[in-house]
């Protein structure tokens, strides 16, 4: 017959032994009637809570503690989540502006040496020297074109316009005047010009530039009204204002950028009417030789 310890239950065959050998308990008690068993009983209920309190609290050490760890919450992660998205977007247009320059030095290359194959390998980016802007100039009068390259990589097609004029006027020398005679643009730098053209060319996949505006006008045989129809500044019997043009990728062919007028499409700059002003820089950019198409990126 198998007996139980009272306390711990734990089980016991005969001979039983004077002392439960797991809870220690005194089992013998059981063997004899005792002289207060109302005592003795009180004894044991004790024994017993005791027993399944320390069960209790050796099974609570063995698990692990978290509530000393402070958990991450949607709060704690959100900044950190803004400063990658924020360090992820620098780091874009970092790619992209020295993607552009790489091209506009190949650009460069194959424009102004002949001997050069259209299908020629040239080296990465990281095989340039560091120095690669003054060896390759972008510019003959030291622009930096590092903000027109961002707003045109941001498509922020308005801004880069109002830019480009008065990177125009800048260059040109005419910032106080606010506008180009035509002696300003035959004298134009051919390096600048062509900069301008091939990042607008370039960044709007060859929607917008001065060499898709000079293909239309000489298409059109120069008839200005004819362009502008084509263009999109003219709608109707309506030439547009600067507030009306269409600022996105949805807008026709040689939209942008605007360079001969800034008001209205029938309204000239300075003392010179729209078309002289536009035939006057395609002529110039005729002179500057005319620069190779972009080869876009994929998208």
């Amino acid at each position: 017959m198998s007996f139980q310890c009272p306390v711990c239950n734990s089980p016991y065959q005969k001979p039983i032994p004077e002392a439960c050998l797991v809870c220690g308990w005194d089992l013998q008690f059981n063997l004899s009637i005792p002289e207060d068993l109302e005592q003795e009983q009180k004894r044991l209920d004790w024994a017993k809570k005791t027993w399944e309190r320390l069960q209790t609290l050796k099974l609570s050490q063995q698990k692990p503690h978290f509530s000393s760890k402070k958990r991450l919450t949607l709060t704690d992660i959100l900044p950190r989540l803004e400063s990658l998205e924020l360090q992820l977007q620098q780091a874009t247009l970092e790619r992209q502006h020295l993607q552009s320059l790489l091209d506009s030095i190949l650009h460069y290359l194959k424009a102004f040496n002949s001997e050069l194959s259209l299908n020629q390998t040239f080296p990465s980016v990281t095989d340039f020297d560091s120095n690669i802007t003054s060896t390759f100039p972008l510019s003959e009068v030291g622009i930096d074109y590092s903000s027109l390259i961002e707003l045109l990589a941001k498509g922020d097609w308005k801004t880069a316009d109002e830019y480009t004029w008065q990177l125009i006027l800048y260059i040109g020398e005419r910032e106080a005047e606010k506008w180009l005679r035509v002696e300003d643009i035959e004298q134009f730098p051919c390096t600048d010009l062509n900069t301008l053209n091939w990042l607008w060319e370039y960044y709007s996949h060859g929607l917008f530039s001065l060499t898709s505006q000079w293909q239309i006008f000489y298409d059109l045989d120069g008839d200005y009204t004819k362009f502008c129809e084509q263009v999109g500044w003219r709608m109707g019997d309506s030439w547009i204002y600067y507030e009306e043009l269409n600022f996105t990728l949805n807008a026709p062919l040689g939209h942008l950028p605007i360079i001969a007028w800034r008001k209205r499409a029938c309204y000239g700059v300075g003392t010179t009417t729209p078309d002289e002003n536009l035939s006057s820089f395609f002529s110039r950019l005729s002179m500057c030789s005319k620069p190779l198409r972009a080869e876009f990126p994929k998208t």
